[in-house]
Formats: C-alpha cells, sequence, structure tokens
C-alpha cells in the first residue's frame, strides 16, 4: 500500500540543488529554534534556471521541524517563477535530515503560465555541517 505522500506525487518538473548562503537564528524557546536561511541553488529538469530561497524552520526539540520557503527561478531564457512552499522534515541525525512538503507557483510567463495552476510537492534532504541541500518537485497528481 502506498503512503499518502507517494500517492500525491505525480509528473517529476525539476530537481533542485544548491547551497545555504547565510542563516540567522530568530528565535530561541524552550519548545525550539527558529532559524533562516538564504540559499542559491540551480534547477534542472522542465525548469532549467537558478533559484533564490528564504526557508524558515522551527527546530523541535524531537528533531521534527516545519518550514515555510519562499523562492524565486530565473530560467536561462529569461522567464521568472515565484514559489511558495510549506512542510514538515526530520532530523536523520545531528546535521542531516530530509523534509517535504507543498508547492504553490505563480508565474507572469506565457511559456511558464500552465504552472499558475499546478500544486506541486516537494521532498528533499539537506546537511547543515555542509550547507548543502537538494530535492525534487513533482506536479501533484
Amino acid at each position: 500500500m502506498q503512503s499518502t505522500t507517494q500517492m500525491s506525487k505525480g509528473e517529476l518538473l525539476f530537481e533542485i540543488q544548491g547551497k545555504t548562503v547565510s542563516s540567522t537564528i530568530k528565535e530561541i524557546t524552550p519548545h525550539g529554534v527558529r532559524i533562516e536561511m538564504n540559499d542559491e541553488g540551480q534547477t534542472t529538469g522542465k525548469i532549467n534556471g537558478g533559484a533564490l530561497n528564504t526557508i524558515s524552520v522551527f527546530l523541535k526539540p524531537d528533531g521534527t521541524n516545519e518550514w515555510e520557503g519562499k523562492a524565486l527561478n530565473t530560467t536561462k531564457e529569461g522567464d521568472m517563477l515565484v514559489m511558495s512552499s510549506k512542510g514538515t522534515g526530520h532530523m536523520a541525525n545531528p546535521t542531516t535530515g530530509a523534509w517535504q512538503g507543498e508547492v504553490f507557483f505563480m508565474t507572469q510567463s506565457p511559456k511558464l503560465a500552465w504552472l499558475n495552476n499546478t500544486k506541486g510537492w516537494i521532498e528533499g534532504s539537506g546537511d547543515m555541517s555542509q550547507r548543502t541541500y537538494r530535492g525534487k518537485v513533482y506536479a501533484k497528481k
């Protein structure tokens, strides 16, 4: 039997990989730590280009997290795609973790206009000690 997450994945839209260029500790509470990370990356697949991301993550003491992201992708052809996302994650060990969530797209590009009516699913992993991440974005079924 497939999990709900697996059933919601559709066509692979693009893969993304990149590096965190800055981090800020925003809040420390007994319930967890909120950090904000600014990332730069590259997308490959149906959308090829550069990506800028700001991710706000609330790291909980039990190793789970909740996150929200904002991204700006510029394709090699000069088209711009804006994305917002949110989801959950968990740490596999003190420095590496996996995450998944929903993605919403917005663009004024005629070539990418089909994304305006598409909801996405993102999943990936990151290494906080190496400051790297990689993920896949799917069109949600």
